[in-house]
């Protein structure tokens, strides 16, 4: 059965009134609900009223700050209809936020499969004492714009695209939201650690990593291993990596700065514990033991694979990429200057056919595990990146794990669009299913 998309027709009364076409009358219902906000309604029929139209009052329309621009579905619930879907992208804080939308209309390219309001907004924007949005950024799917709205109420459900902090907003709105909010919270590279390797069928796939608080933590790491990687517990795309390596009495150093590969060697104890030192004021570091990878042509080699809900709330892998370093960094990322590649096409070339596939069948394997091991531990995923790394002996390893707004935008670099697309529907669809739409 084809879905019915309904579009608002303002009627000039200061009534709360919804009047539908009569085919619904056997459905009138006594409140309306719009996001998280219910309030009554004197509901009527007419067979004036087309089909696919939903005329409400202009005090309806204002009480409830509805976006009359989208068309949306109902829902009959009870004595309730529900008007939406009315969906929220909470987005990282920002001065302006509006030099940040042009990052998401990848999320609405397929407007016309999702439908309904799409609101963002920052955290910063919420008001717990009116329970509403002070400023959003709703799209105008007729304007192809986002526009400005003030005072909207909360969306019915939430994809975050930020990091989670300790304070009483995000308190609030874990628990206006509990699991209608996906990718929350978010989680950091010891945590991640911890929690898989407690896992006998994870933990063997996951270096030896330690937490560093102060430079003798990181001196009793490299005891054991003479190559390790430091990196910033809370980091993404690689930044302030630092791969150590111990040599006799020379310690060498190797990172990125502005897409350069930079190379700094220590000759005694003395030096090594004062730049460690200066590192550990700004930020917490683990020790992560160096696998020693697959290159070619002096460039490593790792994977990201994405892994998402869909609008069925079910896992599905939405593409393997192979990511190339640049040569001589210790380093794969796009942003430090690599390359990337459709990941099964890599595997195919790296190996014989039996083992690539069974390297495929293995990376699915451990994504359903170690996601499933993420959400015992109150973490609401639907969006994630895996990073697998294959060292000279074939093993694979699970590197990383990232739920704070993972980089999809590796497919463009792959030249596959389309994919980034579609991997941006699937995000906006499973915010849909959490909402309650799922038709």
């Amino acid at each position: 059965m084809e879905q019915t998309f309904f579009k608002i027709i303002p009627q000039p009364t200061s009534e709360m009134a919804i009047t539908i076409h009569v085919s619904h009358s056997a459905n009138l219902c006594q409140f309306l609900s719009f996001g998280m906000q219910k309030v009554p309604i004197q509901m009527n029929s007419s067979e004036e009223v087309m089909i696919n139209e939903l005329h409400l009052s202009d005090a309806l329309i204002q009480l409830l700050n509805i976006p009359t621009f989208c068309d949306f579905e109902i829902i009959f619930e009870e004595d309730t209809i529900i008007l939406g879907p009315y969906l929220g992208i909470l987005t990282p804080i920002k001065k302006n936020l509006q030099t940040y939308l042009n990052d998401l209309n990848g999320y609405i390219f397929h407007y016309h499969k999702i439908k309904g309001a799409i609101a963002a907004f920052s955290i910063e924007d919420i008001d717990m004492t009116s329970a509403q949005i002070l400023k959003a950024y709703i799209y105008n799917p007729k304007q192809q714009e986002w526009i400005m709205m003030p005072n909207i109420p909360f969306p019915s459900a939430i994809f975050n695209r930020c990091k989670v902090t300790k304070n009483p907003k995000w308190s609030y709105i874990s628990t206006v939201y509990q699991k209608k909010i996906f990718n929350y919270p978010t989680f950091h590279k010891w945590e991640m650690y911890e929690w898989l390797q407690r896992e006998p069928s994870l933990r063997n796939t996951l270096p030896k990593t330690a937490l560093c608080n102060k430079p003798r933590d990181i001196l009793r790491f490299l005891k054991t291993y003479k190559r390790a990687y430091l990196k910033p517990i809370g980091g993404t795309f690689a930044k302030g990596i630092i791969e150590i390596t111990v040599s006799e009495n020379v310690i060498h150093l190797r990172y990125q700065k502005r897409k350069k590969t930079i190379h700094h060697l220590i000759d005694n104890r003395k030096d090594l514990i004062k730049f460690l030192r200066k590192l550990l004021q700004k930020n917490t570091y683990i020790m992560q033991e160096a696998i020693e990878l697959l290159t070619i042509d002096g460039q490593i080699i790792d994977f990201r694979q994405i892994y998402l809900k869909n609008q069925k709330g079910l896992w599905q892998e939405a593409g393997l990429f192979a990511r190339y370093g640049k040569a001589g960094s210790a380093v794969s990322n796009i942003t430090s200057g690599g390359k990337a590649r459709f990941g099964e096409m890599a595997l195919m070339e790296m190996f014989p056919e039996d083992m690539a596939k069974d390297l495929l069948e293995q990376i699915t394997n451990l994504c359903r595990l170690a996601s499933s091991c993420l959400e015992e531990h109150l973490i609401q995923c639907g969006n994630l990146g895996f990073d697998f790394a294959i060292d000279k002996n074939q093993k694979l390893w699970i590197i990383e794990i990232n739920n704070e707004d993972p980089d999809h935008r590796i497919a463009l670099v792959s030249n596959r669009k389309d994919l980034l697309y579609y991997t941006r529907l699937q995000n906006m669809l499973y915010t849909k299913f959490l909402s309650g739409f799922n038709s």
